[in-house]
């Protein structure tokens, strides 16, 4: 059985990357790096993201060099 891989937040996902938490956020919105959002009752709140580094690597060794 494969172990499923565990969501960390959009600081640690910055923190991997060596960007800012902001310019990640901005761009899981704009769809061009994969990104989950939480569901969220109130539509005037911030989505909260999550992502998978394995998804973020995968971005990365496809050679996605322009964002």
């Amino acid at each position: 059985m494969q172990e499923q891989e565990n969501f960390v937040s959009a600081k640690v996902a910055a923190e991997y990357l060596a960007i800012s938490e902001t310019f990640l956020t901005r761009l899981a919105r704009e769809g061009k790096v994969p990104a989950h959002p939480l569901p969220n009752g109130n539509r005037k709140l911030r989505r909260t993201w999550r992502f998978r580094l394995s998804e973020l690597n995968a971005v990365m060794d496809a050679g996605y060099t322009r964002v």
